[in-house]
């Protein structure tokens, strides 16, 4: 299945469920390990959020955060976004700067970092542990950064560094636990992939992978 076959599939999803995720009746109380909440039919959150993740086979860390309006405590329709806050090398991208006669004093780094819209039904909301199913729809940009003097024939005013923007589709599962009224923890998977990449050195598909992490959610649910 093609990346607009897949993404095509999930909205179609979406849209034939949301008058579920919508309807509701008036007495159903999310409940919490604590405590009752309010019978809201709307709210708002955010929350901080981080993720475990595998780059270029290489251990790495995205740090983020994620929030949005939810309608009916059963649909989260919001924004949130990841950057990576750890290094990640890729030797054969110094390999590609070395046969360009860059001269490198210590070894290149990728950047990357990407967010765009949030979809997030949530089941068995009144459930003070329940499954939520956050997807995200975007993009975002990676490239590399380097350290050494710039090569003989550099000019500033035609010099590009490797880099792109990519278009990108992660869908996840949470686990989520209502503590109290105001505040959700979740613990959650999810696949990122991307658009194919077209940087020196770098695999079409590097970006692809797991995302093992947490959220901390503040709000009224």
């Amino acid at each position: 299945m093609t990346m607009r076959q897949l993404i095509t599939a999930f909205i179609a999803f979406l849209l034939a469920a949301l008058p579920n995720l919508l309807r509701g009746q008036d007495d159903q109380r999310p409940q919490t390990l604590l405590g009752n909440a309010d019978n809201l039919h709307h709210g708002g959150w955010g929350a901080p959020t981080g993720f475990y993740t595998r780059i270029m086979d290489q251990d790495a860390l995205l740090l983020g955060a994620r929030g949005g309006w939810i309608i009916n405590h059963r649909f989260t329709l919001g924004l949130a976004g990841h950057g990576l806050v750890t290094q990640v090398h890729n030797a054969a991208y110094d390999q590609h700067l070395i046969s360009q006669g860059q001269t490198l004093t210590d070894k290149s780094r990728l950047f990357l970092g990407y967010g765009g819209l949030l979809l997030e039904p949530i089941i068995a909301y009144r459930s003070p542990i329940h499954v939520s199913l956050p997807i995200i729809i975007g993009a975002g940009g990676a490239g590399y950064s380097y350290s050494g003097p710039p090569p003989p024939d550099f000019d500033p005013l035609t010099y590009k560094t490797d880099g792109q923007a990519f278009f990108v589709f992660e869908p996840g599962l949470d686990l989520e636990l209502n503590l109290i009224p105001l505040l959700r923890i979740g613990l959650g998977v999810s696949y990122r992939y991307t658009s194919d990449l077209d940087i020196p050195g770098t695999a079409k598909d590097a970006l692809h992978g797991f995302n093992a992490g947490m959220s901390i959610k503040v709000g009224r649910f």
